[in-house]
Formats: C-alpha cells, structure tokens, sequence
C-alpha cells in the first residue's frame, strides 16, 4: 500500500480474514482502480491450493466479497504440510523447481496467484487463461531468465 509508484492494480495478501475490507477501503481510499484482498485456507496471506481463499475485491470503485477454490483455477487441492519448508535453502530449493518446471502443489500455489494477478492487471479475461499464461512463462524458460536477471543487476548494484 505504501509502493512509491503509485500502484493501481495489485493483490494483497492479509494474515486474517478480519483485515480483509479495512485493507481494500483504504487501497480503494488510495485510488486502486481494481485490487484483490485476500486470505487463503490454510492461514496463508495468498491465494491457497488447499482450500477457499476469501477475496475482498475493489473493481470501479466498488467492494465485493468472494470466495475462490483451487478447482475454479483447475487445481486439485492439495495438504498445507505439502508447502511447508523448514529452511531458505528448502526454500529456494521449491522456487528453482517450480521454476525448472517441476509440477505439484508448489508449482499450484505460484500458478494462482500468478493467474489472479494477471486477471487484476486485465491482462487476461478468465483465471484458466491467467493459468495457461503463467505456465507458458515458466516452462518455456522466461520466469527464470527473469529470476537470472535480477540476480544479477542485485549483485551489479552490491559491487557499484
């Protein structure tokens, strides 16, 4: 909410359901033109593989409140213990494989929100679009040339 550059679409992600709408009337206060808030099953502040994640969206002004579910993105739900890492190095472990294409609940949890981002920032018309989208990005290599690439302007800007 304080992104110095004046973000108009975006999703949040809240750690529980009782921030939902306090969240979107202040991002709506701040002239969000559409935004998803949300809350995943599981207790994640995203969009959650394993169950309902409750949604509180601004779109033309408007609040609206939904609930979406991992089979409306074509995803089999899946056990929060199938998320959880124990270290950054398991963690980074998970994200290079999803990125590497490996499939699972990982893979499910980066594609929904990728897909829900892309729906809120109209670049797609439908979550199954925003999955096939995010997929593509993927598996023909461009999210992790991406990845390389910021990595490396990081280190550029440590050493200058």
């Amino acid at each position: 909410m304080t992104n110095p550059v004046g973000v108009r679409r975006q999703i949040i992600g809240v750690p529980n359901v009782e921030l939902l709408e306090l969240v979107a009337s202040a991002l709506r206060s701040l002239g969000s033109e559409r935004a998803w808030v949300v809350h995943g099953a599981g207790g994640l502040d995203e969009l959650s593989p394993i169950g309902a994640t409750e949604v509180c969206e601004i779109h033309q002004g408007q609040l609206s409140r939904f609930l979406v579910h991992p089979q409306d993105f074509g995803v089999t739900p899946s056990d929060l213990s199938a998320l959880r890492v124990d270290s950054v190095a398991e963690s980074h472990k998970v994200a290079l494989g999803v990125l590497a294409g490996q499939v699972g609940p990982a893979r499910d949890i980066v594609l929904m929100n990728a897909a829900a981002g892309l729906l809120v920032a109209g670049r797609v018309d439908t979550l199954a679009d925003g999955m096939r989208s995010a997929g593509i990005v993927i598996d023909d290599g461009r999210a992790s040339a991406v990845l390389d690439l910021m990595v490396t302007c990081s280190k550029d800007v440590g050493n200058g």
